[in-house]
């Protein structure tokens, strides 16, 4: 009987750690992440293939621009969507405070010294972003937004290090409602007395794309004259921004984004879930596709946009359906005049994330000649 017991015992225990250590594989060690993943795939097409209906859509024919003055054009039409006839705000300067930034950023290695701006928009909201500096700057800059679900000063640290140790300085901005960048409580005209959460500004304000736009513009005002060149990188709904706000602003050289979005002719199947509300904004999409804002993000001299996905992500933007729409917004950067577009596919992890590998594809971005 006792036999029998220490026996139960012992396989009880056999399993358990087996369940552990799967449960543990599975969940914390890249390449054994990937292949659960697929294996729990739905099919094949989640991640391994296109859906043929997804090859139905000439990407080429869905992009108006085909010369410098058609970019141009556009870029005023989307200038106007965002912000109406009094234009892109390239006077405002950010209000620089003395406000301590929070832990997170003052333990970054390599910061030499930070500075925090102060950026209002409107509805009485603000954005915060902080301006890290290296030991010993290189003379350029890279501003980082990031997107939903984290801060800057609890999830990037692995890329602001690298950047900070290479001498570029990092100004770190976070989406709205998240850190600092909070709506007060207050009384809307109509609608009483409210606090906006995340998107909900979209239902509210005439111009509601402001303010995930603005603040990176307004930065720019007061830094343009201070470095020899300006770059731009974000993640998730963070590359959404980066993207907008380099198509633009042409002060934005490069462009990198992880994760940042596809095209809305490819937003399908779950897809749709993922895709927040000020990323189907009717103004800015009838003012140019997202097609189109790839190639104004790249287009110009010493310009690029730098596209990066997660094959495996379990959130957002998976697959490697950029594939389908590299070629037709090469050609059409091509035909606007210079500049450069370019994607990489991250299959080293199967989560939603800036991994170790897309951090050496930033770097190298940076630093090549294009």
């Amino acid at each position: 009987m006792k036999k029998a017991a220490a026996f139960g015992i012992g396989f009880l225990a056999v399993a358990g750690l087996l369940a552990y250590g799967g449960y543990y594989l599975t969940h914390n060690v890249d390449w054994a992440r990937v292949y659960y993943k697929r294996l729990k795939a739905e099919n094949s097409y989640v991640f391994d293939e296109i859906p043929p209906s997804l090859k139905k859509t000439e990407p080429a024919r869905l992009i108006r621009i085909r010369s410098g003055d058609s970019a141009s054009r556009i870029r005023s039409d989307l200038i106007e969507a965002i912000w109406g006839p009094v234009g892109r705000p390239d006077t405002i300067i950010p209000e620089t405070v003395s406000d301590p930034p929070p832990d997170g950023i003052q333990q970054i290695g390599g910061v030499q010294s930070v500075d925090t701006y102060r950026i209002p928009v409107d509805l009485g909201y603000a954005a915060f972003i902080y301006l890290l500096k290296p030991a010993t700057p290189n003379g350029r800059l890279v501003i980082y937004q990031h997107g939903y679900a984290g801060t800057v000063d609890r999830n990037m640290a692995h890329l602001f290090e690298r950047l900070l140790a290479e001498g570029y300085t990092v100004a770190a901005s976070n989406y709205p409602e998240y850190g600092r960048n909070h709506f007060p409580y207050q009384n809307l005209e109509r609608f009483g007395w409210y606090t906006l959460s995340h998107d909900r500004v979209v239902s509210i304000h005439p111009r509601p794309i402001r303010f995930y736009v603005e603040p990176i513009i307004v930065l720019l005002n007061a830094l343009q004259d201070r470095y020899e060149q300006i770059d731009m990188a974000g993640f998730s709904a963070g590359g959404w921004i980066a993207t907008l706000a380099a198509s633009i602003d042409p002060r934005i050289s490069k462009t990198i984004t992880v994760a940042g979005g596809y095209p809305l002719y490819l937003r399908v199947f779950n897809f749709q879930r993922e895709s927040p509300p000020p990323q189907f904004h009717q103004p800015l999409l009838q003012a140019a596709n997202y097609l189109e804002m790839y190639v104004l993000a790249a287009a110009g001299e010493s310009r690029s946009l730098t596209q990066i996905f997660n094959r495996y992500d379990r959130c957002c933007y998976r697959n490697t359906y950029v594939r389908l729409y590299e070629p037709a917004v090469r050609d059409a950067v091509k035909a606007a005049g210079q500049g450069y577009f370019q994607a990489y596919i991250d299959e080293t992890h199967a989560d939603h994330k800036v991994s170790d590998w897309a951090v050496e594809r930033i770097m190298e971005t940076l630093a090549a000649d294009q």
